[in-house]
């Protein structure tokens, strides 16, 4: 394939033809001066670093910085088909050895589909943010069809994360100078891999997808990102070193809890021991208090039996004392009559 730069004034339209149409007819376009219903699509040609492509004069596209995320929007989709065959060329210029695009894969049409050697790649171009729910039974569909590495261009935000995605900041960016400001990971100080900061070029991105230097993985459960292998090498070996740590921790934790658990079954026999000894000293406890209320009860018996017997000694001893009062006034009577009866003689 051969490369070459193409400059002209922004007041002209130009097409740009297949530098090899008979090899690939199916991407090459006609001078669109011809005729204006017929809307040639824009290959840039690629040379070293140096990219060039040109906005017609029928003002098909948006300018640079609009950043226009509609759906519906047919200057997006320009910017769209602009961005797909811009990526056939860098692909086919970091060496791919075939770039096809709109081509099926499985049961469903992809946007860009590269092979190198054994390996394969799916791009899937969204300027809309896109629906998580569709995207990863998109992603799942496309790699059950033998897509290999699926890779979603769309506008940055969340779902970057959650999706084997590039946030590029601007689909109609100046010179075809895209940037990619999401889902992009480095390695940090502590050999994790983090959001990246910085912004990089796509270019760079997509020479070090095809020599096999950056790919996807993930960062836990949930979330992903694209990385250099050197930092999901470093993010490896982190990650080893943290659950190694993690399962001494966890062998000495349950060292500890065997211990915590032989020490608590211990004190549950001492409590039970401690539980039986109160019981029975309880029982014998109840015992002594049945004997010393049955013990009260007798001492109760015995001072009603005392008391009655006082007062039955009590009232013989007013008896006594009437029947000796009774006996002496009958021994004063009669000794009285035996006095009289002495005086009358």
């Amino acid at each position: 394939m051969s490369t070459r730069r193409v400059e002209v004034p922004r007041e002209r339209s130009v097409a740009l033809a297949d530098p090899d149409p008979r090899a690939n007819p199916a991407t090459a376009v006609g001078d669109s001066a011809v005729d204006k219903s017929v809307r040639g699509r824009v290959e840039k040609s690629v040379r070293g670093d140096a990219d060039t492509a040109v906005r017609g004069a029928d003002g098909r596209g948006h300018a640079a910085g609009e950043r226009c995320r509609e759906t519906d929007c047919a200057d997006c989709r320009w910017d769209v088909q602009r961005l797909k065959f811009w990526l056939r060329g860098r692909l086919l210029a970091a060496g791919a050895e075939d770039v096809q695009l709109d081509v099926a894969v499985g049961a469903r049409l992809s946007d860009v589909v590269w092979r190198k050697g054994d390996r394969s790649g799916v791009i899937e171009v969204s300027s809309a943010p896109p629906e998580l729910a569709r995207a990863r039974a998109v992603t799942a569909e496309l790699r059950a069809g033998g897509g290999g590495e699926v890779l979603w261009i769309c506008p940055p935000g969340f779902w970057t994360a959650q999706l084997p995605a590039l946030g590029l900041d601007d689909f109609a960016a100046e010179g075809c100078e895209y940037r990619v400001v999401g889902g992009l990971l480095s390695s940090g100080p502590g050999g994790v891999v983090s959001a990246r900061q910085s912004a990089c070029e796509l270019r760079e991105f997509v020479t070090g997808w095809v020599a096999g230097e950056i790919a996807f993985g993930c960062r836990d459960e949930h979330t992903g990102g694209w990385a250099t292998v050197t930092d999901w090498e470093r993010h490896t070996r982190t990650q080893a070193a943290v659950i190694a740590r993690q399962r001494q921790e966890l062998m000495n934790q349950r060292t500890a809890l065997a211990l915590a658990r032989k020490a608590t079954r211990d004190k549950t026999k001492q409590l039970l021991r401690m539980t039986h000894r109160l019981e029975r000293a309880e029982i014998a406890a109840q015992q002594q208090a049945d004997d010393l209320a049955q013990t009260r009860r007798k001492i109760a018996d015995h001072n009603r039996v005392d008391a009655t017997l006082r007062l039955t000694v009590a009232s013989q001893k007013s008896a006594i004392l009437h029947w000796q009062l009774i006996t002496w006034f009958a021994v004063m009577v009669i000794i009285t009559f035996i006095a009289a009866g002495l005086v009358l003689k």
